[in-house]
C-alpha cells in the first residue's frame, strides 16, 4: 500500500445469495475504516457478475491507511480490508452481520520479534508456511470458531505481499474453511451411516439365525422367511446407497485437502509431513476408506444372507410340495381304490340284474370275478387317463386309447357271456 506498511488484513466470505448481509457489512466495513462507500450497492456490483473461476475484483475502495475490496469467486463474494497499524482491527464483534459469513479469517502483520507475544494470546500455533515473500504461521482453529488466524512476518518486498493478501490468501483460506464444513458435515454422515450399519448387522444376523432354526414345513414359517428376503433386499439397497454416500464423502474430501495443498503450491511451499490443519481431514480420510471396505464386505454378506434365505425357502417349498404330492398320492390311491370298489359291486349288480339271476348262476363264480374285476379295473385306469386328457385340453394320450379298447374288450365279452347264457338257459 501506498500509504504505509499493512499491518493487519481481515477477510469475510458470504455465498452470493446473501446479498443483504452483505451490503451491510461492505457498510460496517467501510465505516469503520473511514473510506466513504459512495452510491455503488455491493448487492448489484455481485449481480452483475458470472460466477468467476479465479478471485475477480469488483470494486476497491481507499481510504486513510487501508483498501478494502468486494471480490467474487465463482458463487462466494469475499469482502475484505488492508490496514495499517492495528488500531481496533483486533476485535471484529462489531461489524454487522459478520454470524452470516461462511468463515472469516484475519492475519497480523509484523516482525518476527513480536511473534511470541501474539502466540501467548492467540494458541497453538500449526504450520510455518515459507514463502517467497515471508513467513506465514498458522494458528489452531478453535472448535466450533469459524475464524482463522494467521501471523505474517515478511520481507522487503511489500508489492508481493500485498498480491498475496489481494488475490492468493482468500482462495487458500477459504479452500480450508470449504475443506472443514465439508468434513464436519461428512464426519456426522459417517456416524449416521456406521450406526445404520451396524444395525442392519444386527438385524442380518437374526433373520439367519431364524432361518436356522425355524420351524421348518410350517407354512406360516415360510411365509415369514420369504418377507425377510424383502426385508434383506430394502437393507441390500439402504447398504448400497450408504457405500456410494461415503465413497463421494471420501473422494470429495480428497479433492478438498488436494485444493488446499495446490493453493498453497501457488504461493508457498508445503511443509514437511503435511499442514497440520488438515490432519483431521487426513483422519477422517481414512476412516472412510476403511468404512467404505467394510460397507462393501456388508454388501456382500447381505446379498450372501439373501441368496441363503431364498435357497431356505426354495428347499423348504421343495419339501412341502413333496409332503403334499405324497399326500395327494395317498388320496389318489384311495379314491381309486373306492372307486375301483364302487364299480365292482354295481357292475356285478347291473350284469345279475340285467340277464337274471337263473342265467347270471350259470356263469362260473371265478369268470365271472376275473371279468368284473379286470372290467372295474379297466374303468378306473381309464378315468385316470381321461384325467390327463382333460388337463391338455381333451388330448388323446396313449393309455386313453389303450383303456378305452380295453374296457371295450371286456364289455363286449361279457356281453358275449351273457349272450351264451342264454343259449344253455334255453337247452
Amino acid at each position: 500500500m501506498s500509504n504505509g506498511a499493512v499491518s493487519v488484513a481481515v477477510y469475510f466470505y458470504f455465498h452470493k445469495d446473501n446479498g443483504r448481509e452483505i451490503k451491510a457489512l461492505w457498510a460496517g466495513l467501510a465505516e469503520k475504516a473511514g473510506v466513504e462507500v459512495g452510491d455503488s450497492d455491493a448487492v448489484e456490483l455481485v449481480n452483475e457478475q458470472f460466477n468467476s473461476h479465479g478471485l475477480t475484483n469488483l470494486k476497491t475502495l481507499q481510504g486513510p491507511g487501508s483498501q478494502i475490496y468486494i471480490s467474487l469467486h465463482k458463487n462466494i463474494v469475499v469482502v475484505s480490508g488492508l490496514f495499517s497499524g492495528t488500531g481496533g482491527w483486533t476485535d471484529l464483534s462489531s461489524l454487522p452481520d459478520i454470524d452470516s459469513a461462511i468463515g472469516r479469517a484475519k492475519i497480523l502483520i509484523d516482525d518476527e520479534a513480536g511473534l511470541e507475544d501474539f502466540e501467548s494470546t492467540v494458541g497453538r500455533r500449526y504450520s510455518l508456511l515459507e514463502t517467497g515473500f515471508g513467513r506465514l504461521h498458522q494458528f489452531e482453529e478453535k472448535k466450533g470458531n469459524r475464524v482463522h488466524t494467521y501471523y505474517l512476518a515478511p520481507r522487503e518486498d511489500s508489492a508481493a505481499v500485498e498480491h498475496f493478501l489481494t488475490l492468493d490468501f482468500p482462495l487458500f483460506d477459504f479452500a480450508i474453511h470449504k475443506l472443514h464444513m465439508e468434513r464436519d458435515y461428512f464426519k456426522n454422515q459417517q456416524k449416521w451411516i456406521m450406526n445404520e450399519k451396524a444395525e442392519i448387522d444386527k438385524e442380518i444376523g437374526d433373520l439367519l439365525h431364524k432361518s436356522i432354526v425355524g420351524e421348518t414345513l410350517n407354512p406360516e414359517f415360510i411365509g415369514s422367511l420369504e418377507r425377510d428376503i424383502d426385508t434383506l433386499s430394502s437393507k441390500y439397497a439402504i447398504l448400497v446407497n450408504d457405500g456410494h454416500l461415503i465413497r463421494k464423502a471420501r473422494t470429495t474430501l480428497e479433492e478438498d485437502v488436494e485444493l488446499v495443498l495446490s493453493r498453497l503450491k501457488g504461493f508457498g511451499t508445503v511443509p514437511e509431513g503435511g499442514l497440520e490443519i488438515t490432519r483431521a481431514s487426513a483422519e477422517l480420510i481414512d476412516r472412510l476408506r476403511e468404512e467404505e471396505t467394510s460397507i462393501s464386505f456388508a454388501i456382500k454378506n447381505i446379498k450372501t444372507a439373501i441368496d441363503t434365505v431364498r435357497t431356505s425357502v426354495e428347499l423348504l417349498r421343495s419339501r412341502e410340495n413333496i409332503h403334499l404330492q405324497e399326500e395327494a398320492i395317498s388320496f389318489q390311491v384311495a379314491a381309486g381304490v373306492l372307486e375301483f370298489i364302487i364299480i365292482f359291486y354295481y357292475s356285478i349288480a347291473s350284469w345279475d340284474y340285467i340277464i337274471g339271476v337263473e342265467r347270471f348262476d350259470t356263469i362260473p363264480p371265478y369268470l365271472r370275478f376275473l371279468t368284473i374285476f379286470v372290467f372295474a379295473a379297466l374303468s378306473v385306469a381309464m378315468t385316470h387317463f381321461v384325467g390327463i386328457s382333460f388337463k391338455k385340453k381333451w388330448q388323446l394320450n396313449r393309455g386313453l386309447i389303450l383303456s378305452a379298447t380295453a374296457l371295450l374288450a371286456v364289455f363286449a365279452y361279457i356281453v358275449f357271456l351273457s349272450i351264451q347264457t342264454a343259449a344253455l338257459h334255453a337247452a
